[in-house]
């Protein structure tokens, strides 16, 4: 890191990086940080498709005491998604205690900063998050569920009360509104843009959908990529649920079908778990949803939803692809979704009982 100098000795952000300097100022400008605190270093954390992660620690008086984490828009991302409505979300979560979000403190709509990106400014929050594709991450989620069951109650009743927050708790316009065929249109559009060759199995999966559109609708907000690789467990409970970019008001079992697809659970070519995004039973998980939520789980509407949520994940998948071999990224992360997407075809016509 280039290092600011030490140019005057009453300027508390004199000596560290213009990166730690403009977290400093946007976080006591929201009146986040104390009087002798400062943030005296920024990492970037590894991972992410759509946004960089970076975390910032504090100072005060040469110790250090808190974390902030920064989400960055990264360029090039798999998907193009508008972090001011994922910001505009999490600010209207910060008042609902009940669902488990990061309070979110600054926003930068701008880019101009040196992250060079627009980003917001967040909340850290302990806890890890599990991998489903890692045998030992699956061991512990799996020993959770045979012993004290915290992390699938609570991932199923975070997910009960986010599906029955009432819609006029949410200001106009924060997210968008999607029906069915609305986000069949917006996957479709994503494969005829990105595929690099026609495949009849995916174009067959958007027919199919096409052809069950649910008669009645479950209104309400929907997470988009609700899984445990998007939550933070610390002590065995859930302490915060993240990446909310894909986030819209439509009908909420698109989440359940999402959630149940095996693919979630581990699976590339060959299932390696029973449970449910390797987290929980399916049949408990649904059962204490509907108790919970107050209506029932119909499961052939749910395969309906499985199948939308893996229309999303192949066009995800082709695009990253797209994207590697037009040269728009660098990252041979995108090519490896050629092998992801194998093992997402034989999920669907396992769906659509072919």
């Amino acid at each position: 890191m280039t290092q600011v100098p030490n140019e005057a000795a009453d300027n508390p952000i004199a000596g560290v990086d213009d990166r730690a300097a403009f977290v400093t100022n946007a976080l006591r400008e929201a009146e986040a940080l104390g009087p002798n605190e400062t943030i005296s270093q920024v990492e970037q954390l590894s991972g992410g498709w759509s946004r960089h992660s970076h975390i910032a620690h504090t100072s005060s008086n040469g110790a250090g005491d808190r974390q902030f984490i920064i989400r960055v828009e990264a360029p090039g991302g798999v998907l193009e998604t508008d972090i001011a409505a994922e910001y505009a979300l999490y600010h209207a979560l910060d008042d609902e205690p009940e669902i488990r979000t990061p309070r979110v403190y600054y926003f930068d709509g701008t880019g101009d900063n040196p992250f060079g990106h627009r980003l917001m400014i967040m909340q850290h929050v302990a806890g890890r998050a599990a991998n489903a594709f890692r045998r030992g991450d699956r061991a512990w989620l799996e020993q959770d569920w045979n012993g004290p069951k915290g992390i699938a109650t609570d991932m199923v009743e975070n997910l009960a009360r986010l599906h029955n927050l009432p819609l006029d708790r949410m200001p106009a316009g924060t997210i968008p509104e999607l029906g069915f065929l609305d986000v069949v249109d917006r996957w479709q559009t994503v494969y005829e843009e990105k595929r690099l060759v026609r495949d009849p199995v995916t174009e067959e999966g958007f027919r199919w959908l096409r052809a069950r559109v649910p008669g009645d609708e479950h209104r309400g907000i929907v997470h988009g990529d609700y899984r445990i690789g998007n939550a933070l467990v610390d002590d065995g409970r859930l302490t915060a649920l993240l990446d909310w970019e894909l986030a819209y008001v439509g009908d909420v079992r698109f989440d359940l079908g999402y959630l149940a697809l095996e693919r979630l659970a581990g699976k590339h070519l060959r299932p390696v778990t029973p449970l449910l995004n390797a987290f929980a039973d399916t049949d408990w998980f649904f059962d204490q949803y509907a108790s919970l939520s107050g209506r029932p789980v119909d499961r052939e509407v749910v395969r309906t939803f499985s199948v939308l949520g893996i229309m999303m994940l192949l066009s995800t998948h082709y695009m990253g692809i797209w994207m590697y071999n037009q040269g728009r990224s660098t990252d041979f992360r995108l090519a490896w979704n050629r092998f992801g997407a194998i093992g997402l075809r034989q999920d669907l016509t396992k769906l659509m009982e072919w």
